[in-house]
Protein backbone atom coordinates (compact mmCIF):
# COMPACT_ATOMS: atom_id res chain seq x y z
CA UNK A 1 0.00 0.00 0.00
CA UNK A 2 0.97 3.30 -0.66
CA UNK A 3 0.31 6.46 1.77
CA UNK A 4 -1.98 9.36 0.64
CA UNK A 5 1.46 11.52 0.41
CA UNK A 6 2.71 8.83 -2.17
CA UNK A 7 -1.52 8.34 -4.27
CA UNK A 8 -0.75 12.03 -6.04
CA UNK A 9 -0.57 11.31 -10.00
CA UNK A 10 1.61 12.09 -12.36
CA UNK A 11 -0.86 12.71 -14.83
CA UNK A 12 -3.74 14.81 -13.39
CA UNK A 13 -6.29 13.61 -15.67
CA UNK A 14 -5.79 9.95 -14.44
CA UNK A 15 -5.20 8.12 -11.38
CA UNK A 16 -5.37 6.34 -8.47
CA UNK A 17 -4.89 6.34 -4.61
CA UNK A 18 -4.42 2.78 -2.63
CA UNK A 19 -3.86 3.21 1.44
CA UNK A 20 -5.27 1.50 4.00
CA UNK A 21 -8.29 3.45 4.63
CA UNK A 22 -9.15 4.09 0.66
CA UNK A 23 -8.87 2.59 -2.88
CA UNK A 24 -10.10 5.26 -5.58
CA UNK A 25 -9.10 5.02 -9.26
CA UNK A 26 -10.24 8.09 -12.00
CA UNK A 27 -9.61 8.60 -15.81
CA UNK A 28 -10.42 11.56 -17.79
CA UNK A 29 -13.77 10.93 -20.45
CA UNK A 30 -12.74 12.14 -23.50
CA UNK A 31 -16.14 12.56 -25.39
CA UNK A 32 -16.96 14.99 -22.60
CA UNK A 33 -13.85 17.09 -22.45
CA UNK A 34 -14.42 17.82 -25.83
CA UNK A 35 -18.40 18.55 -25.29
CA UNK A 36 -17.67 20.96 -21.80
CA UNK A 37 -14.74 22.71 -23.44
CA UNK A 38 -12.69 21.82 -20.10
CA UNK A 39 -11.29 18.41 -18.77
CA UNK A 40 -14.18 15.69 -17.90
CA UNK A 41 -12.94 12.86 -15.45
CA UNK A 42 -15.02 9.64 -14.28
CA UNK A 43 -14.14 8.16 -10.66
CA UNK A 44 -14.17 4.30 -11.60
CA UNK A 45 -14.05 2.54 -8.27
CA UNK A 46 -13.69 4.02 -5.01
CA UNK A 47 -13.43 1.76 -1.39
CA UNK A 48 -13.84 3.55 1.91
CA UNK A 49 -12.76 1.40 4.97
CA UNK A 50 -13.38 2.58 8.02
CA UNK A 51 -11.44 5.11 9.43
CA UNK A 52 -11.41 6.96 5.45
CA UNK A 53 -11.91 10.58 5.80
CA UNK A 54 -11.68 13.37 3.15
CA UNK A 55 -8.18 13.82 3.49
CA UNK A 56 -7.58 10.66 2.25
CA UNK A 57 -9.33 12.44 -0.89
CA UNK A 58 -6.35 15.34 -1.10
CA UNK A 59 -4.64 13.74 -3.87
CA UNK A 60 -7.51 13.27 -5.78
CA UNK A 61 -8.50 16.86 -5.23
CA UNK A 62 -5.39 18.35 -5.92
CA UNK A 63 -5.17 16.87 -8.97
CA UNK A 64 -8.63 18.29 -10.65
CA UNK A 65 -7.30 21.76 -9.18
CA UNK A 66 -3.67 21.01 -11.62
CA UNK A 67 -5.41 19.21 -14.15
CA UNK A 68 -8.24 22.31 -14.70
CA UNK A 69 -11.33 19.48 -14.09
CA UNK A 70 -14.49 21.22 -14.62
CA UNK A 71 -16.47 17.78 -14.03
CA UNK A 72 -16.07 14.89 -11.85
CA UNK A 73 -18.43 12.05 -12.20
CA UNK A 74 -18.92 8.95 -9.71
CA UNK A 75 -21.53 5.96 -9.57
CA UNK A 76 -21.61 4.04 -6.75
CA UNK A 77 -24.30 0.71 -5.98
CA UNK A 78 -27.37 2.12 -3.49
CA UNK A 79 -25.82 0.78 -0.64
CA UNK A 80 -22.53 2.63 -0.65
CA UNK A 81 -23.26 5.26 2.13
CA UNK A 82 -20.24 5.10 3.30
CA UNK A 83 -18.42 6.06 0.07
CA UNK A 84 -21.32 8.95 -0.72
CA UNK A 85 -20.61 10.55 2.55
CA UNK A 86 -17.05 11.02 1.42
CA UNK A 87 -17.56 11.99 -2.19
CA UNK A 88 -20.28 14.90 -0.59
CA UNK A 89 -17.48 15.70 1.82
CA UNK A 90 -15.34 16.97 -0.51
CA UNK A 91 -17.80 18.39 -2.80
CA UNK A 92 -19.59 15.93 -4.63
CA UNK A 93 -23.32 16.10 -5.14
CA UNK A 94 -25.87 13.58 -5.27
CA UNK A 95 -27.73 13.38 -8.62
CA UNK A 96 -29.53 10.86 -9.92
CA UNK A 97 -30.99 7.84 -9.01
CA UNK A 98 -29.93 5.08 -11.88
CA UNK A 99 -31.82 1.50 -12.52
CA UNK A 100 -30.20 -1.14 -15.33
CA UNK A 101 -33.45 -2.81 -16.08
CA UNK A 102 -32.97 -5.80 -17.78
CA UNK A 103 -35.05 -8.73 -19.83
CA UNK A 104 -33.10 -11.97 -19.51
CA UNK A 105 -34.84 -14.91 -21.39
CA UNK A 106 -34.91 -13.27 -25.04
CA UNK A 107 -34.90 -16.12 -26.59
CA UNK A 108 -37.65 -18.31 -25.25
CA UNK A 109 -39.96 -15.26 -24.29
CA UNK A 110 -39.05 -12.08 -26.26
CA UNK A 111 -41.80 -10.80 -28.60
CA UNK A 112 -41.51 -12.43 -32.28
CA UNK A 113 -42.30 -10.17 -34.24
CA UNK A 114 -41.66 -6.45 -35.42
CA UNK A 115 -45.15 -4.75 -34.40
CA UNK A 116 -45.96 -3.74 -37.74
CA UNK A 117 -42.45 -1.29 -38.00
CA UNK A 118 -39.41 -1.66 -40.08
CA UNK A 119 -36.21 -1.65 -38.01
CA UNK A 120 -33.04 -1.33 -39.91
CA UNK A 121 -29.11 -0.07 -40.07
CA UNK A 122 -29.40 3.94 -40.58
CA UNK A 123 -27.92 5.35 -43.22
CA UNK A 124 -26.06 8.40 -43.78
CA UNK A 125 -28.83 9.96 -44.90
CA UNK A 126 -30.60 9.78 -42.04
CA UNK A 127 -28.63 10.62 -39.57
CA UNK A 128 -29.37 14.35 -39.10
CA UNK A 129 -32.95 13.61 -38.79
CA UNK A 130 -31.84 11.02 -35.75
CA UNK A 131 -29.57 13.50 -34.27
CA UNK A 132 -32.07 16.64 -34.20
CA UNK A 133 -34.17 14.40 -32.25
CA UNK A 134 -31.36 13.36 -29.90
CA UNK A 135 -31.01 17.01 -29.13
CA UNK A 136 -34.25 17.17 -27.53
CA UNK A 137 -34.71 13.54 -25.95
CA UNK A 138 -32.91 13.11 -22.66
CA UNK A 139 -33.90 15.85 -20.65
CA UNK A 140 -34.67 13.97 -17.36
CA UNK A 141 -30.29 13.48 -17.96
CA UNK A 142 -28.10 14.05 -15.50
CA UNK A 143 -26.27 16.72 -17.78
CA UNK A 144 -29.82 18.27 -18.37
CA UNK A 145 -30.69 18.09 -13.87
CA UNK A 146 -27.79 18.88 -12.83
CA UNK A 147 -28.48 23.03 -12.45
CA UNK A 148 -24.78 23.98 -12.55
CA UNK A 149 -24.22 22.43 -16.49
CA UNK A 150 -25.49 24.42 -19.47
CA UNK A 151 -28.66 22.31 -20.76
CA UNK A 152 -27.52 22.70 -24.13
CA UNK A 153 -24.53 20.89 -23.77
CA UNK A 154 -26.50 18.42 -22.60
CA UNK A 155 -28.13 17.91 -26.17
CA UNK A 156 -24.85 18.10 -27.73
CA UNK A 157 -23.47 15.58 -26.04
CA UNK A 158 -25.94 12.62 -26.99
CA UNK A 159 -26.19 14.27 -30.75
CA UNK A 160 -22.07 13.57 -30.91
CA UNK A 161 -22.74 10.51 -29.22
CA UNK A 162 -25.97 9.39 -31.88
CA UNK A 163 -23.37 10.83 -34.75
CA UNK A 164 -20.14 8.72 -33.80
CA UNK A 165 -22.63 5.46 -33.66
CA UNK A 166 -23.31 5.18 -37.22
CA UNK A 167 -19.72 4.38 -37.71
CA UNK A 168 -18.74 3.16 -34.42
CA UNK A 169 -16.63 -0.28 -34.26
CA UNK A 170 -19.02 -2.11 -31.63
CA UNK A 171 -22.41 0.13 -31.70
CA UNK A 172 -25.03 0.20 -33.95
CA UNK A 173 -27.33 2.93 -34.80
CA UNK A 174 -30.58 1.69 -35.43
CA UNK A 175 -34.03 3.43 -37.01
CA UNK A 176 -37.34 2.12 -36.43
CA UNK A 177 -40.32 3.08 -38.99
CA UNK A 178 -43.48 3.08 -40.05
CA UNK A 179 -43.63 3.08 -43.58
CA UNK A 180 -41.19 5.89 -44.58
CA UNK A 181 -41.46 7.86 -41.86
CA UNK A 182 -39.28 7.53 -38.70
CA UNK A 183 -40.91 6.32 -35.36
CA UNK A 184 -37.52 5.76 -32.86
CA UNK A 185 -34.19 5.14 -33.03
CA UNK A 186 -31.70 3.24 -30.73
CA UNK A 187 -27.98 3.07 -30.38
CA UNK A 188 -27.34 -1.12 -29.40
CA UNK A 189 -23.83 -2.97 -28.52
CA UNK A 190 -24.21 -6.49 -28.47
CA UNK A 191 -21.56 -7.72 -25.61
CA UNK A 192 -19.65 -10.93 -25.91
CA UNK A 193 -21.84 -12.29 -22.87
CA UNK A 194 -24.89 -12.97 -25.51
CA UNK A 195 -26.45 -9.48 -23.87
CA UNK A 196 -27.47 -6.15 -26.24
CA UNK A 197 -27.22 -3.55 -24.32
CA UNK A 198 -29.33 -0.31 -25.27
CA UNK A 199 -27.34 3.06 -24.90
CA UNK A 200 -29.85 5.36 -26.36
CA UNK A 201 -33.23 5.31 -27.57
CA UNK A 202 -35.67 7.69 -27.79
CA UNK A 203 -39.30 7.69 -29.81
CA UNK A 204 -39.59 11.06 -32.51
CA UNK A 205 -41.80 14.27 -30.53
CA UNK A 206 -45.05 13.55 -32.84
CA UNK A 207 -45.29 9.91 -32.27
CA UNK A 208 -44.79 9.80 -28.55
CA UNK A 209 -48.09 9.54 -26.11
CA UNK A 210 -49.61 7.42 -29.42
CA UNK A 211 -48.66 3.84 -28.73
CA UNK A 212 -45.64 4.13 -30.59
CA UNK A 213 -43.10 3.26 -27.91
CA UNK A 214 -44.44 0.06 -26.13
CA UNK A 215 -44.67 -1.19 -30.49
CA UNK A 216 -40.53 -0.18 -30.95
CA UNK A 217 -39.11 -1.36 -28.24
CA UNK A 218 -41.15 -4.48 -28.99
CA UNK A 219 -39.95 -4.30 -32.40
CA UNK A 220 -36.24 -4.12 -30.92
CA UNK A 221 -36.46 -6.86 -28.44
CA UNK A 222 -37.65 -8.66 -31.46
CA UNK A 223 -34.91 -7.48 -33.53
CA UNK A 224 -32.24 -8.45 -30.82
CA UNK A 225 -33.75 -12.17 -30.57
CA UNK A 226 -32.89 -12.37 -34.02
CA UNK A 227 -29.44 -11.09 -33.84
CA UNK A 228 -28.38 -13.50 -31.77
CA UNK A 229 -29.15 -11.96 -28.10
CA UNK A 230 -30.03 -13.85 -25.53
CA UNK A 231 -30.98 -10.84 -23.32
CA UNK A 232 -31.83 -7.23 -23.41
CA UNK A 233 -30.14 -4.13 -20.79
CA UNK A 234 -30.72 -1.13 -20.72
CA UNK A 235 -29.91 2.29 -18.28
CA UNK A 236 -32.55 4.21 -17.03
CA UNK A 237 -32.72 7.30 -14.31
CA UNK A 238 -35.23 6.65 -11.65
CA UNK A 239 -37.28 10.31 -12.78
CA UNK A 240 -37.94 8.74 -15.63
CA UNK A 241 -40.89 7.90 -14.38
CA UNK A 242 -43.01 6.83 -17.65
CA UNK A 243 -40.42 5.33 -19.57
CA UNK A 244 -39.65 2.96 -16.48
CA UNK A 245 -43.70 1.67 -16.46
CA UNK A 246 -42.98 1.20 -20.03
CA UNK A 247 -40.10 -1.49 -19.11
CA UNK A 248 -42.13 -2.67 -16.40
CA UNK A 249 -45.27 -3.68 -18.90
CA UNK A 250 -42.31 -5.37 -21.31
CA UNK A 251 -41.18 -7.73 -18.11
CA UNK A 252 -38.14 -6.47 -17.39
CA UNK A 253 -36.93 -7.02 -13.98
CA UNK A 254 -35.12 -4.29 -11.95
CA UNK A 255 -31.43 -4.72 -10.20
CA UNK A 256 -30.76 -2.76 -7.19
CA UNK A 257 -29.77 0.84 -8.22
CA UNK A 258 -26.84 3.19 -9.10
CA UNK A 259 -26.56 5.98 -7.64
CA UNK A 260 -24.81 9.43 -9.77
CA UNK A 261 -22.87 12.34 -8.40
CA UNK A 262 -21.10 15.14 -9.93
CA UNK A 263 -18.20 17.42 -8.83
CA UNK A 264 -18.39 20.70 -10.65
CA UNK A 265 -16.10 23.70 -10.39
CA UNK A 266 -17.48 27.03 -10.11
CA UNK A 267 -15.72 29.60 -11.68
Amino acid sequence: MTSAAEAAPSHPLHGRIDTAELRLEWAEAPWDTAVFGHPVVQVSRIEARTGASAADLAPFVAACEVGGVGLASCRLPHDRLRESMLLEEVGFRFIEMVFQPEFGDLQSAGPRDAQGLVVERARPEDLEEIVEVAGGAFRNERFHVDPRLPSRLGDLRYQNWVRSSLEHPSQRLHAVREGAELVAFFVTEQLADGTCYWHLNAVVPQRQGRGYGLRAWRAMMNQARLEGATRVRTSIVARNHRVLNLYARLGFSFPAPSMTFHRVRVA
